[in-house]
């Protein structure tokens, strides 16, 4: 069955103006599948390649241009990351949560704020991590406890006090954080939040790292390189930081209605997906490694899970389009998330059983793919990052007015 994707002329026309502008630009020597192990010299020199790629308008290539993006519609975005992903790059080259910020803030920010803080968003001279989860707020995100009060002696200060647990991101600290709190103790559920932009550098403020397994989700490490995962877990925490009200975005009180605008694109509505690389590799090994094409002659059975793989990696990849097009309804975000979660889960189990327990070893001759399996094995046991499964179900029974 051939799931390929048409290109225009013109949009191939472009993709030879990126090809020749990535010959020029595009670094050397930076692509890991374990992000964990990513040098800093790495780290930088893909912080510096976003930085090229946003002068061009190319690090966010579907925001307007005013604001430092592209301005470039579904088609030729799409072709921008194919052409990147020939490079084993993509976008963000590093994890950067103004993914979910910027649409925040041109959803709910004023003219002001959209002027002074998109450009460093888009432009990769702002590196921004999300802070919205903490013990007592994950797939309940409305329940937050860290606390943004207005300061009684001076009304235009907020007192921030809590933590933040699961914040992702390497070499800390990062510019500046995308920070959901409680900001009134008296209004009802989800009048009483308040969202902020805030530089990271306030006195106060404390990162601690968390020794978790995992790098970050599957759908986070199956891109053409693992960069742009998480990697490491942190928490954040806040004592007594004095943030300006001008790093409010939209009112106070509105912070639900801004964490909705970043929730649509965090829930599988940020861009076209080129090629699952962790099934394409799976796929590549049942074609060409003598040892599992033994395994599948011996155990005809095993193929159900080859094409299950296989379908399942097109179901993802066509959803992804769908999305990028904005052609799915207001459940297509979810819909794909979930289809990812799922698929995640999936796949570590049908990998063993095709692969055998090789599969799962790294770092010796016995390795397969670079690496690639032992990654995906960690990354597929977590689903929580970015909504649980059945908080997708609940958002997508909401969207399609039905039970849940």
């Amino acid at each position: 069955m051939d799931f390929s994707l048409e290109c225009t002329g013109e949009e191939e026309a472009f993709a030879e103006e990126v090809r020749r502008w990535l010959q020029l630009n595009a670094p050397d020597n930076v692509d890991v599948r374990d992000a964990q192990r990513m040098t800093f010299g790495q780290f930088k020199a893909l912080r510096e390649f976003a930085g090229r790629l946003g002068r061009n308008g190319w690090l966010h290539p579907g925001y307007p241009r005013e604001y430092g993006g592209g301005g470039l519609d579904a088609g030729h975005c799409y072709v921008l990351k194919r052409e990147l992903a020939r490079r084993k790059l993509t976008l963000p080259p590093v994890m950067d949560a103004a993914v979910v910020a910027v649409p925040a803030v041109l959803a709910c920010g004023t003219e002001d704020q959209k002027k002074r803080l998109l450009p460093p968003m888009l432009r990769g001279e702002a590196l921004t991590w999300q802070l919205m989860t903490e013990p007592e707020a994950g797939t309940d995100e409305a329940n937050q406890q860290t606390n943004a009060l207005r300061y009684a002696r001076d009304g235009e200060q907020f007192i921030v006090n809590g933590q933040k647990i699961f914040v992702g991101g390497l070499f800390p600290p990062p510019d500046q954080f995308y920070l959901l709190t409680r900001s009134d103790l008296t209004a009802p559920r989800h009048r009483n939040l308040s969202s902020f932009i805030v530089p990271a550098d306030l006195p106060g403020v404390t990162i601690q790292p968390l020794d978790l397994f995992p790098l970050g989700t599957f759908a986070s490490a199956s891109g053409p390189t693992g960069t742009n995962t998480d990697a490491v877990k942190n928490s954040v925490f806040f004592d007594d930081v004095r943030v300006h009200e001008s790093c409010l975005i939209g009112k106070e009180g509105e912070g639900w209605r801004v964490t909705q605008a970043s929730f649509g694109v965090e829930h599988g509505g940020s861009g076209a997906i080129v090629h699952n690389y962790i099934a394409e590799e799976f796929l590549t090994q049942c074609r060409v490694n003598s040892a599992v094409r033994g395994r599948l002659a011996a155990n005809p059975m095993l193929l159900d899970a080859v094409v299950s793989v296989y379908v399942s990696a097109q179901i993802e990849r066509l959803l992804s389009l769908r999305n990028a097009a904005a052609v799915g309804g207001p459940y297509a975000g979810p819909q794909l998330a979930l289809h990812q979660k799922s698929f995640g889960a999936t796949f570590i189990a049908e990998m063993a059983k095709v692969l055998g327990p090789v599969a799962f070893v790294d770092g010796t001759e016995w390795m397969l793919g670079d690496g690639i399996f032992e990654v995906a094995e960690r990354c597929g046991i977590c689903v929580a990052p970015g909504g649980t499964p059945e908080a997708m179900k609940i958002i997508m029974a909401r969207a399609l007015a039905i039970g849940r």
